[in-house]
């Protein structure tokens, strides 16, 4: 590394991690020991810790929660609304600790925080406050679009209606090891529909109709991961569909719908890391200053730094005031 002076975007007193770098999975040429030491890495790895606690959320919510597949293929309120109501639990009880430890309590104060400021207040927010408006729009319409999409792909999974019938996925002699490699990548996946619809709802008329509502916050509490639109609801949780023509068991696509929920919420925390342990300083991940800068600054980071389609399409901003010039004097000539 040379020792040229990295000079940051953020001045304000928050904290910015320094400049930011793509995981090693599309490294050309690869390097797969920095892969294989991403993936398994604890505390700051790929699958530990959070993949794991997600991953837990999910089998026990399909151990204890979901009803046997003769039920399943026939569309019924009765299993549908245990559905829903185990999603809302779910994303009600995960989120409302992230927010009061990290802004209630303020359980770390700023240690790690991006924006100083308060979240906000006033009469642009529904029910006159930001954390209110977040709540609503994360429990009453990403969850009922969940609960829809998740229990349309259970049906058509207990009817055969996929690519690949569930009775021909376990005839496969190396189904355990799939099936542990497409847990592992379904985040990734996640991550690259993330950036195709992201950039599609950055489109101006969409934005200007739909996304923007999104773009309110431009700082970050957890409740503002799910903040949306509708419409956009509907786009993101689509990510779930990829298992219509995927090779899947049901655990799959309810752990990628469940990873988009609660990723979306710990993402937005609005704090680099979460401190486990006041006395030694021991921290985990929390969110990623990548998409804080896109909160910031909005034309840039549509995706996350697992895969490089920013950088591949010019909107990579790496946290540094060389790259951010570079960006939005692009971005102005464009405007031109």
């Amino acid at each position: 590394m040379n020792n040229e002076k990295i000079e940051l975007v953020d001045a304000r007193g928050g904290w910015a991690p320094g400049k930011l770098e793509y995981k090693p999975l599309f490294s050309w040429p690869p390097k797969p020991i920095e892969l294989i030491k991403w993936l398994f890495n604890y505390p700051d790895g790929f699958i530990f810790p959070w993949a794991i606690i997600h991953f837990s959320i999910v089998l026990i919510s399909y151990i204890f929660f979901l009803p046997s597949f003769d039920k399943l293929s026939t569309l019924s309120f009765d299993w549908i609304s245990v559905i829903f109501l185990r999603n809302f639990i779910i994303l009600f009880v995960y989120t409302s600790l992230w927010h009061w430890y990290l802004h209630i309590k303020e359980g770390q104060g700023d240690t790690y925080r991006y924006n100083l400021r308060k979240l906000g207040k006033g009469k642009q927010w529904l029910f006159g406050t930001q954390t209110r408006e977040n709540m609503f729009f994360s429990l009453f319409s990403a969850v009922p679009i969940q609960t829809i999409y998740e229990s349309l792909m259970l049906w058509c999974f207990a009817n055969d209606y996929t690519l690949f019938p569930i009775k021909d996925f376990f005839e496969s002699s190396f189904i355990f090891f799939y099936c542990v490699l497409l847990l592992i990548f379904i985040p990734i996946l996640q991550h690259i529909h993330f950036y195709l619809i992201h950039r599609l709802i950055h489109f101006k008329p969409i934005y200007d109709r739909v996304h923007y509502f999104h773009h309110k916050n431009v700082n970050v509490g957890p409740w503002s991961g799910l903040s949306m639109h509708p419409i956009e609801h509907i786009l993101y949780i689509s990510t779930i569909f990829i298992h219509f023509v995927v090779p899947s068991h049901p655990i799959h696509f309810i752990y990628q719908g469940m990873h988009t929920m609660l990723g979306a919420q710990k993402g937005h925390s609005g704090y680099e890391r979460l401190v486990v342990d006041s006395k030694t300083g021991k921290s985990i991940p929390s969110a990623g200053y990548f998409h804080y800068l896109h909160h910031k600054y909005f034309e840039c980071n549509y995706g996350e730094l697992t895969s490089p389609l920013d950088k591949w399409f010019g909107s990579f901003h790496d946290g540094t005031k060389k790259t951010h010039e570079k960006i939005f004097k692009k971005n102005k000539l464009a405007e031109n």
